[in-house]
């Protein structure tokens, strides 16, 4: 987790020149003089920064990083210069688990430029989780047991989302979520442990399409 993190901040601070792009023009000027023939050269150089400034209404996204967990999807709205929603779909990736999720979030935008830049983000998310165990008996024969049980979690998080290209979105993202995991009677032949309770840190990293 440690790893990520660094390799997360280091990605973050290389992306940092695309949204506020730097441009150096070189000018040379040559005049002369119709009375007495003198020629004069000058040089000016022009540094300037430019901003994309493009309107971003819509954005669909996966976290790659989730991918340990859960196979994810996410849609965000933009509904006003500093306001956008969103909402997601996550499936269990781990092997014997199933079941489905939904999460849902609020972005704030302090720059009024939903959806550029830093955000805060509050979210919420739902997800009914199954399990199948099979174990041998003694006798040759296995004995199966069908397991249930959900998780949600209520989360906080400080982003940053970039649009590098014309329709390419980056997001990266750090907070805390709190777990509650709910299991059925026949919970006590599975190891639920992988999706926990408690609180645990959220790291994202976001990538996408986006578009007007």
């Amino acid at each position: 987790m440690r790893m990520k993190f660094v390799l997360a901040i280091f990605f973050s601070c290389s992306l940092y020149g695309v949204a506020f792009a730097q441009t150096k023009t070189v000018e040379t000027k040559t005049t002369r003089d119709t009375v007495t023939g003198k020629i004069t050269t000058t040089t000016d150089t022009i540094l300037s920064e430019s901003e994309d400034i493009r309107r971003i209404n819509n954005m669909i996204t996966i976290n790659p990083l989730k991918f340990i967990v859960f196979y994810n999807l996410s849609y965000y709205r933009a509904l006003s210069p500093s306001i956008a929603i969103g909402g997601g779909l996550q499936l269990p990736t781990l092997h014997g688990f199933g079941g489905v999720g939904a999460s849902g979030e609020m972005r704030i935008y302090p720059s009024g430029k939903a959806l550029r830049g830093f955000y805060i983000a509050p979210n919420v998310s739902y997800t009914y989780i199954t399990y199948s165990y099979s174990f041998p008996d003694g006798s040759g024969n296995f004995n199966s047991y069908n397991s249930s049980g959900n998780t949600s979690t209520v989360g906080f998080l400080l982003g940053w989302q970039w649009f590098p290209g014309d329709e390419f979105a980056i997001g990266l993202g750090l907070g805390m979520d709190y777990y509650f995991l709910s299991t059925n009677a026949g919970a006590q032949y599975v190891n639920f442990g992988a999706f926990g309770n408690g609180a645990a840190p959220a790291l994202r990293f976001d990538i996408g399409y986006a578009w007007n």
